[in-house]
């Protein structure tokens, strides 16, 4: 394992890990906290989220190609179900032949994960930066006005959203009265200001989420 990139993952405060050629892992605890590994993992027992790293990091390294994934698994000590992106970059060694034949062995990798950031179309137009997702809620709605509030910030129609929920349209837009009082506003665009005003416009209720990995590059395929 290089000795340089161990202690680089060591002092970075964001989630990184260094693995050697045979792909034994060192987490910082940064990455360590967002994996929420315990002290001692039993190898009989290995964590789904660990497992999930140990199967891309081999991708990585076997592949001997940089790529990326987004996996949304629940992250941290709360087990928050949300999308990070992780990316991964094989290590080679140094030899002395630069020549275009010679062969570059694959020592290891390195991994460095951070919060998936989303953009839109338009947003690109109007210049724009990405940004990630939240998980914090409005305190002032409660679950089901969240998912409501979501769908509506989408621009889903009433019989959309009550499809996607499994409600009628007209609890859908019952709903949406209420939260249209409680946000002192009077439609979607005045909601949606109010959400862009507080912060809240990149909200997504985890219980709209479902655990998935998703390659976003496959160079090594």
């Amino acid at each position: 394992m290089n000795d340089i990139l161990t202690y680089t993952c060591l002092h970075l405060t964001t989630p990184c890990a260094v693995t050697g050629n045979l792909g034994i892992p060192f987490f910082n605890q940064a990455m360590k906290a967002l994996l929420n590994l315990p002290d001692r993992i039993n190898a009989e027992e290995m964590p789904l989220s660990l497992q999930l790293f140990l199967a891309q990091e081999e991708k990585a390294r076997e592949s001997r190609q940089f790529f990326s994934a987004q996996n949304q698994w629940p992250f941290g000590p709360k087990e928050t179900l949300q999308p990070y992106l992780f990316d991964f970059y094989p290590q080679f060694d140094c030899v002395d032949d630069q020549s275009e034949d010679a062969e570059f062995e694959c020592i290891g990798t390195i991994c460095h994960a951070r919060p998936f950031a989303f953009g839109s179309t338009l947003e690109c137009v109007d210049g724009e930066a990405p940004r990630p997702a939240m998980f914090e809620p409005d305190t002032r709605f409660t679950p089901s006005e969240q998912q409501i509030v979501f769908f509506a910030l989408h621009n889903l129609t009433s019989k959309e959203t009550g499809r996607r929920l499994g409600i009628s349209h007209r609890t859908v837009e019952n709903k949406l009265q209420y939260i249209y009082q409680k946000t002192g506003t009077h439609c979607n665009r005045g909601l949606a200001m109010y959400c862009r005003e507080n912060g809240t416009d990149r909200y997504i209720p985890p219980s709209l989420l479902s655990p998935s990995s998703h390659v976003l590059n496959n160079y090594g395929a």
